[in-house]
């Protein structure tokens, strides 16, 4: 693992959004607020923006393809950033620069735009906006924050690599699936083989349990696919709903993952099967990436 810096500050704080490209942006708009739960703030560009904590935006949808699907890391400073762009350039990874528009429409102060080795595009930012605002949803889903990201990965070796680059690292395994540590908890991005790339879910974290089985019971009310769970995750010990939104959007509900006592230890390995992705016995329903199938043939 690269080390920080100065010793002491990491190279990035957080996976701060999620750029979404659907090809029915208003039909999954609805299913953002209106369902799951988040709450509908002003876009710029054609782009529906949604936020889930103080960030002025966590998610936004568009059906750009070209400009507007992105994961956006946080990243500590300017210095910091230069320190990852040189480090990305030097190891093959195209990076570059963001222009003034490419940073109004991602509300940051800089920005270097980033794809990792399976071609999903990162976007390394500093000073994400804020919103001075309370937040607000309109159906009180229990969301408190956005936690973090699954990923698609078609290069597996070249995603880790990527990854630790930027001072992430492995904190357990569940066969090739990786959870990646960037802070004192789990995991804040998992990933996950397979033979196409782009975002597989993104997590909002909610209050307890009570938030994961309500919300599962509202699903059901209204006929809304359940992509996995409520489950537990072996590694983590977060509980889990997979919620399958319109044109492939998977948003989840989590709560309660583990912190990491002790950092010094190598990363566990957890053998390919359904126990390991959920000890409560819920299996994945036609998401392959989230199988526990021991050959992976459906990848």
């Amino acid at each position: 693992m690269k080390a920080p810096l100065n010793g002491t500050r990491p190279l990035i704080t957080s996976v701060c959004y999620v750029r979404h490209a659907v090809s029915e942006p208003e039909a999954c708009a609805r299913f953002v607020s209106d369902i799951f739960g988040l709450q509908k703030v002003a876009g710029q560009d054609g782009e529906l923006a949604f936020r889930s904590d103080d960030r002025f935006r966590t998610l936004s949808l568009s059906s750009d393809r070209d400009d507007g699907a992105s994961i956006g890391v946080e990243v500590w400073d300017d210095a910091a950033l230069e320190a990852i762009g040189e480090r990305l350039r030097a190891s093959g990874f195209a990076a570059r620069s963001a222009n003034p528009e490419e940073c109004r429409r991602r509300y940051v102060q800089s920005a270097l735009l980033a794809d990792d080795a399976s071609g999903n595009r990162i976007d390394l930012v500093t000073r994400p906006t804020r919103s001075g605002r309370r937040y607000f949803p309109p159906r009180d889903a229990g969301i408190i924050q956005f936690q973090g990201i699954g990923l698609c990965s078609t290069n597996h070796i070249g995603d880790l690599a990527f990854w630790r680059l930027l001072g992430a690292e492995v904190t357990d395994w569940v066969g090739d699936i990786a959870y990646l540590h960037i802070d004192n908890l789990h995991h804040r991005i998992a990933l996950y083989p397979s033979r196409r790339n782009g975002l597989l879910y993104a997590s909002f974290e909610v209050e307890s349990l009570d938030q994961i089985m309500q919300n599962s019971y509202f699903m059901q009310e209204n006929q809304v696919k359940i992509a996995q769970g409520p489950g537990r995750q072996s590694a983590s010990q977060q509980i889990f709903l997979h919620v399958d939104g319109p044109d492939g959007l998977i948003l989840t509900y989590v709560n309660g993952m583990a912190e990491i006592g002790d950092r010094s230890r190598p990363p566990r390995q957890f053998p390919l099967h359904p126990a390991s992705l959920c000890n409560w016995g819920s299996e994945s329903q036609g998401v392959p990436e989230l199988s526990a199938s021991a050959n992976r043939r459906d990848l």
